[in-house]
């Protein structure tokens, strides 16, 4: 291989980076926004609720229940965006601790162990189901993200590869902001999950407008309205001189898409596991070419 063609592999790789930062930081917002991890645990102990005979036990409706446990997290300061109650995480001895300071006076007492103790019993087999629900939950927006990604920003793979192999500057500029990159996605991904406050919100959507406009840096044009128009009226690239050629043209084009949308799902770790393994033969054959040359000129004898 090549060292033009390992710094081709890489800038391609780092610009994959930069957009799962961009996929990560978008999917932030609308994980905060939306309460998706709340929602969920919400289900989940509604779930755990009924499992154990939430109403037979306390005469209270399973949903209502979980309503009283969300407001005890909600005096606890676990609030939304909007100053409403809300659980982003919970764990076995704080909901049994709040079971506890719920209003169950007109419950019988042993009723009332019997179902604290069902909830000690099976809240780890629920919870296990919580995770796996919140996991798919979560698969789901990150592919949806990284589709409207990948379209906003015209993300096309043919387009990307084109210019970092046809372009020498452009490509050592990619690479020399691998660093700066990878920073950036540690520390997003350092950051607290259980905090939302409005402040987090509006950094994240600070961040990506300025990752928005540095795309443009890394060979990707993010689509324009000229560029739908332009699909609409045929005119532009669009105005091929028969239909077929349209049609290749556009299949192209959402073949490049769908290559990035794939290559953005297997996700940022991989990818930075590959940079680094990927430097590392950089490394490597830089050693031995610099060896070579040395040898060619007599500075070491060959073995």
């Amino acid at each position: 291989m090549s060292m033009k063609t390992l710094d081709t592999v890489i800038a391609l790789i780092t610009v994959i980076l930069l957009l799962s930062l961009v996929v990560q930081s978008l999917q932030s917002i609308v994980k905060k926004w939306f309460k998706l991890k709340s929602i969920t645990i919400h289900r989940s102990l509604v779930d755990l609720f009924n499992y154990v005979k939430a109403k037979d036990l306390t005469g209270i409706e399973s949903t209502l229940l979980v309503d009283e446990v969300k407001k005890q997290f909600g005096l606890l300061g676990r609030v939304s965006l909007f100053n409403k109650p809300m659980m982003d995480s919970i764990a076995k001895t704080d909901l049994l601790k709040i079971l506890g300071q719920i209003s169950l006076e007109n419950v019988n007492s042993g009723k009332v162990e019997e179902f604290k103790q069902k909830v000690d019993e099976w809240f780890d087999t629920v919870m296990q189901s919580f995770e796996e629900r919140y996991t798919r939950h979560m698969k789901t927006v990150a592919l949806c993200v990284s589709i409207f990604v990948v379209i906003v920003l015209n993300a096309n793979f043919f387009d990307i590869y084109n210019n970092i192999s046809t372009n020498d500057s452009l490509r050592e500029a990619v690479i020399a902001r691998r660093g700066q990159i990878e920073q950036r996605l540690n520390q997003l991904n350092s950051e607290d999950p259980a905090k939302v406050t409005k402040a987090d919100v509006d950094k994240a959507i600070q961040e990506l407008r300025g990752l928005q406009g540095e795309v443009q840096i890394f060979g990707i044009t993010p689509l324009s309205t000229t560029d739908v128009s332009n699909f609409f009226n045929k005119t532009g690239p669009w105005a091929a001189p028969d239909a077929g050629s349209r049609f290749w043209y556009l299949l192209k084009l959402l073949a490049g898409w769908a290559i990035t949308v794939i290559l953005l799902s297997v996700g940022a770790p991989f990818w930075q596991d590959t940079l680094e393994s990927l430097f590392g033969i950089k490394n490597l054959l830089r050693k031995r070419t610099d060896t070579r040359n040395v040898e060619d000129v007599g500075g070491q004898p060959k073995p």
